[in-house]
């Protein structure tokens, strides 16, 4: 069975570590470039726009450790809809 632990709740996207902000930014940008037409983005005009959204946008995180996954970070709203 996973264990969740939360660490840290009610965080702004600019509050999560670094390497979580990278890993939801880069992840955001490659699903930019799948979903639009060939052309439309490439890896750093991508990057460019998934960052601008997540600083700009009012969202608040879980920092959370999982025994299966580690250290995650998740959309507050999303992590508990999911009830842990």
């Amino acid at each position: 069975m996973e264990k969740i632990k939360v660490i840290k709740e009610n965080l702004s996207f600019k509050e999560l570590p670094k390497d979580m902000q990278k890993i939801l930014i880069d992840n955001s940008a490659d699903y930019l470039i799948s979903i639009f037409d060939e052309g439309v983005y490439n890896k750093k005009t991508a990057t460019i726009d998934a960052k601008n959204n997540y600083e700009t946008e009012d969202y608040k995180y879980v920092l959370y450790h999982s025994n299966y996954h580690g250290t995650q970070a998740e959309n507050q709203e999303d992590f508990y809809r999911e009830e842990y």
